[in-house]
């Protein structure tokens, strides 16, 4: 296929790609040459055209799915760099629900790279949430060591430049200390929830707050099936799931109309 005539089909909205995607998947190295280039582009702040802008939508889930690991550290200098650009790209929605599981195919060993995004409060919340999802998903597949998971974790609460009370981010600390059942950090956590240390933004919701954490931590440590909580958890990465190119397809963030 024409490299133009890629773009065209997958920056356009008007009809799922059904050609063009497993074409794609099918040809990993003609993929990488058309989009890890156009993803270098738009981290380095260079303008893209209309159709390179849209088309970077799903070629970056293509990557994504190929496991073209060169493709990490462009996507996380766009996140961090260029972020305005990125929701352009991906959508609020793309953000909070798939770039996780996008991270989570091309992050393997780089966990110290999405820990730094993690810290970097002045980032859009739902950016560093992806990142500390996929920091999980590394700590989960023992690419972390317990000790160092543990010793982040409790540091993030502590340090002088931690996040305010009322970050959101704390929700998805919570969540990472859950699932990952570090049951010697709940009576930190739980202390924390109840001083308004953290959640702050909930307004007397702490004793919820609490139930739901003791909740998510007991379901971790009582899993028989590993495989099947992954799932339930989003510890999917992206192109595993049976729906997630059709999801995919609908969530993106322009219109019908285009094109």
């Amino acid at each position: 296929m024409d490299r133009w005539n890629i773009l065209e089909d997958l920056a356009s909205r008007n009809a799922f790609p059904v050609e063009t995607i497993p074409y794609c998947l099918n040809n990993p190295e003609r993929s990488a040459a058309i989009f890890l280039p156009l993803l270098g582009k738009a981290a380095s702040g260079r303008a893209l055209e209309a159709t390179e802008e849209k088309s970077l939508y799903l070629g970056i889930h293509l990557l994504a799915a190929l496991r073209i690991s060169a493709a990490f550290s462009p996507l996380l200098d766009l996140a961090t760099k260029q972020p305005q650009l990125l929701f352009q790209i991906l959508g609020e929605v793309g953000i909070a629900t798939t770039l996780p599981r996008i991270l989570m195919c091309l992050a393997d060993g780089r966990d110290d790279a999405l820990w730094q995004v993690v810290k970097r409060h002045e980032l859009d919340f739902l950016i560093r949430d992806a990142c500390l999802r996929a920091w999980t998903y590394e700590a989960l597949n023992d690419r972390i060591s317990a000790v160092a998971v543990t010793q982040a974790l409790r540091a993030y609460l502590d340090e002088d430049d931690a996040p305010e009370p009322d970050d959101p981010i704390w929700s998805g600390w919570l969540i990472a200390i859950a699932d990952l059942g570090h049951s010697e950090l709940a009576p930190i956590a739980v202390r924390a929830i109840e001083t308004g240390r953290i959640l702050a933004e909930d307004g007397g919701r702490a004793e919820n707050d609490v139930a739901g954490f003791k909740t998510a931590l007991q379901e971790t440590i009582s899993a028989t099936d590993l495989s099947a909580w992954l799932e339930r958890r989003g510890y999917v990465p992206f192109g595993k799931g049976e729906r997630d190119w059709g999801d995919c397809f609908l969530n993106a963030p322009q219109p019908p109309h285009v094109l």
